[in-house]
């Protein structure tokens, strides 16, 4: 198996889970770390029981060792009806997460998890902020509670953040997966409507596709079920709440990502895609949603691009295209409203790779410049 793993272009190597207890954030951790090709440091926490009922809490590290990190009983540190070993799962834990500069390769860092009875080490806490600050990939799980430090990792803006459910564990293992393994690369056209977004995409395509390069060409609203519900909304200007849409945007989505996009990336092929959760962002978050809980959400679900592709364009060229389509305009088509959602790109933007291009030059242009600044898959 090799050594070196084909990384995300995103530049973004942390991967935070939480979810509520019972959820299954140790089965999803194992499973994912089950799956990647390279090298592994860290360890995971499951709950011991005998005849039937929880006993404790023992961390097992991934080269093999095992300890007990907390057992029914009382003494300090407490939590609940469990003592915390702190000496013990300090001497496992934090050995299981040093960096090893002689391997030569960088592993992936497996922490599960940053819980109420971890976080009573100092020496633990400290080390969890270095690797969420520094470069080394982290693959964690982190608990509820209004602690001061796991309050502090919850409102960090760079990680990824994935809320397990029931309904989405299964395919988290594979969404997960390419945030650390991509074989692939996801390019993401966006802009307002009338810019000439879904033009260049598909130019972009056609092209690659001409020059024999593995590509696939998808847009959301997708052809599914619920994105023929979305298109159908905004063409009929359905007065549904900002809510709703956002709503809906997500479940197609998250078909979206699990039907196509994610195999599609595994497979090693460019994935060429007309609009993506940037949209949901700009235009739901012009009408008053919490773009960050919208990111997260979104996230969950739906794989980092490698790079957003903007199409800068005027809002007067924009609606003067969208004019000479002879088309009813659609719910967003509106000076104010192209106005409000293109403020808010501009602010959103930096938090992805990203290329901004002016709408106003010829096609053939602006699909040399994706293509030279696309990063393909073997430039690892």
């Amino acid at each position: 198996m090799e050594n070196k793993i084909k990384i995300p272009a995103h530049g973004r190597r942390k991967v935070l889970v939480h979810g509520l207890p019972g959820s299954g954030k140790t089965t999803l951790i194992e499973r994912v770390a089950e799956r990647l090709a390279g090298p592994k440091k860290g360890f995971v926490t499951r709950e011991v029981r005998e005849g039937g009922r929880r006993v404790g809490f023992k961390i097992y590290t991934l080269d093999g060792r095992e300890a007990w990190l907390a057992k029914r009983g009382r003494g300090w540190p407490q939590v609940g009806k469990y003592k915390v070993f702190l000496e013990t799962f300090e001497k496992l834990a934090l050995s299981s997460l040093e960096l090893d500069s002689s391997s030569g390769a960088t592993p992936v860092f497996i922490v599960d998890e940053i819980g109420k009875m971890e976080i009573f080490s100092e020496a633990f806490r400290e080390r969890m902020r270095k690797l969420l600050s520094g470069p080394e990939p982290l693959l964690a799980s982190v608990g509820y509670g209004k602690v001061p430090f796991l309050e502090e990792i919850l409102s960090l803006k760079e990680p990824i953040f994935c809320e397990i459910t029931p309904d989405n564990r299964d395919f988290l293992v594979t969404r997960i997966l390419v945030e650390f393994e991509r074989p692939g690369r996801l390019i993401v056209f966006e802009g307002l409507d009338g810019s000439g977004k879904s033009t260049l995409a598909r130019e972009v395509y056609q092209e690659l596709k001409s020059r024999g390069i593995p590509a696939i060409f998808t847009q959301e609203p997708t052809r599914g079920e619920w994105g023929e519900k979305i298109r159908e909304h905004l063409a009929k200007r359905t007065p549904l709440s900002p809510q709703a849409y956002a709503e809906l945007f997500l479940r197609d989505r998250r078909e979206h990502a699990e039907k196509i996009l994610v195999p599609a990336l595994l497979a090693g092929k460019i994935v060429i895609c007309d609009r993506y959760y940037p949209s949901t962002l700009a235009y739901q978050g012009s009408e008053g949603l919490d773009v960050e809980e919208l990111l997260r959400k979104n996230e969950t679900v739906a794989p980092v691009p490698d790079l957003v592709v903007f199409i800068d364009v005027s809002e007067d060229l924009a609606l003067e295209r969208i004019k000479d389509r002879g088309e009813p305009h659609e719910l967003y088509e509106t000076r104010e409203r192209l106005s409000a959602i293109k403020e808010l790109y501009f602010e959103i933007l930096p938090r992805f790779n990203y290329l901004r291009l002016s709408g106003d030059r010829p096609v053939s242009e602006l699909c040399e410049e994706v293509l030279d600044a696309l990063p393909y898959p073997n430039k690892d």
